[in-house]
């Protein structure tokens, strides 16, 4: 079996359902606006020729989405062009064209995924070229005619529909809520790319005026814009490059965490992910996460991370100013700065206003840092250390609901113990089976105190 095949036979049944209402509605689309005149203007032939062989090209020269296999192109230029040049359904065409001979030949996509592309570029090309034309936009290759408005809507309606269309694919194949597909797709780039839009205006002006060197005038800046989205992407991929090196650089300090801050990231962004907040949110979260200790790099606290057994009362002091040792060092990066800052500054700050370093309580204290202290003290709970042993899940979570108020905001506690891809990361048992655990009385609370003096839930040196 090729892996196309296999790729596509992966998919969850609600995935098809999306691809045969795109394409049902594409299809639709296409018997509406059918409109196939006698004869055709003179150069239709080559301009359709010429447009399609644009939008092949653009789409080829594709660049990769870091979620779900996703890809992103500057084909929405020359697609939107075609709507203000061709009468429908033609500039359908294009677009389904465009997509079915780049999936099929360049990327080698799945047939399923195929289908999807080619149905929802037409779809998308087919519900903006109806807006545009409802508004008093024309279309014609002999006269160019500018009208604001139109064109605004033709652009905006273009995207909701590409993009919300393969937002829903991302989110019902790859398990992220909607939010954070649409977030990742095209939220931020959105603004860009309504701004790189202007270029269709000039495509559309500069063909008409010159033919097809007016085209081919248009390659350069096509090309430079086409650089610039790289570029974002590539500064992306080196800030994560450079915070992979510095967690490296700061468990060397500790054999005994090796690891631990990939790991609250992983927990993080699978509780962020159950609270389906957005796209930005949750990789404001993963970074705050792994970095969230960055700040014991620093030489004060290495004999303190070398030590076996408990810390003093002293060595805890000194040990607690981590907190703002490593929201000072994440503050030195301005892409750090702000929300991710707050949240490795914040992230042992008690629910009820008993936490370090400033003391604050419950909303006061940013929802990315209460998700990093239960993820921090979940993976401290359930990984081993030289003075005790990992706890079971099921005692974790226990631990976890005897401070729920107190230490951990009760809301995340909750989520966490009917939380399936956190049991599944923890390999404990499912929510049917782990009951939520009764409070214990304050006498026995002693009396587990003087019998296991080691079981503190989160001892300082812990984290």
């Amino acid at each position: 079996m090729s892996d196309a095949r296999a790729e596509g036979s992966q998919f969850p049944p609600r995935v098809y359902l999306l691809v045969g209402v795109v394409s049902a509605l594409a299809a639709f689309l296409v018997f509406v606006e059918w409109q196939m005149p006698s004869s055709q203007p003179k150069g239709f032939w080559n301009a359709l020729a010429a447009f399609a062989f644009l939008s092949i090209v653009s789409d080829s020269l594709f660049f990769k989405i870091p979620i779900a296999k996703a890809n992103a192109s500057l084909a929405f230029i020359p697609l939107q062009a075609t709507v203000a040049l061709f009468a429908p359904p033609w500039p359908m065409f294009i677009g389904g064209f465009t997509a079915l001979v780049v999936d099929t030949l360049i990327r080698k996509k799945a047939t399923i995924r195929v289908v999807f592309n080619t149905a929802q570029y037409m779809l998308a090309v087919g519900v903006a070229g109806l807006v545009y034309r409802a508004l008093g936009g024309t279309v014609g290759l002999e006269n160019f005619s500018f009208l604001f408005i139109p064109f605004v809507a033709l652009v905006v309606t273009f995207f909701l529909v590409n993009h919300g269309s393969v937002a829903l694919a991302v989110a019902f194949s790859s398990g992220v809520s909607v939010r954070e597909a649409w977030g990742r797709v095209g939220g931020r780039a959105l603004v860009n790319d309504l701004f790189s839009s202007t270029l269709a205006i000039l495509l559309v002006f500069l063909y008409v005026k010159l033919q097809l060197p007016g085209i081919a005038i248009l390659v350069f800046p096509l090309f430079l814009v086409r650089q610039l989205y790289q570029m974002n992407l590539q500064l992306q991929e080196e800030l994560e490059e450079k915070l992979e090196l510095m967690v490296k650089a700061m468990e060397a300090r500790d054999p005994y965490t090796s690891g631990h801050s990939r790991r609250v990231a992983e927990y993080a962004l699978s509780i962020g992910r159950e609270l389906k907040l957005s796209a930005d949110a949750l990789d404001g979260i993963k970074r705050a996460a792994l970095l969230h200790d960055v700040g014991k790099i620093y030489e004060e606290f290495a004999p303190l991370l070398r030590k076996d057994g408990r810390l003093t009362p002293e060595e805890r002091v000194v040990m607690r100013t981590h907190v703002v040792r490593s929201a000072e060092l994440v503050a030195t990066a301005a892409k750090l700065r702000g929300s991710v800052e707050a949240m490795i500054r914040h992230h042992h700050e008690n629910f009820d206003g008993s936490g370090y370093p400033d003391g604050i309580a419950g909303e006061q204290i940013p929802i990315g840092a209460r998700i990093i202290m239960v993820a921090d003290t979940l993976d401290a709970m359930t990984s081993d250390r030289p003075y005790r042993r990992a706890m079971t899940f099921e005692r974790a979570v226990e631990e976890l609901h005897e401070y729920a108020g107190s230490q951990f905001d009760p809301k995340l506690v909750q989520l966490v113990t009917n939380s399936g891809s956190i049991r599944r990361l923890l390999g404990g048992p499912g929510p049917a089976e782990l009951a939520t655990p009764t409070a214990r009385p304050s006498w026995a609370r002693a009396l587990r105190a003087k019998r296991e003096p080691a079981t503190e839930a989160l001892p300082p040196e812990l984290v």
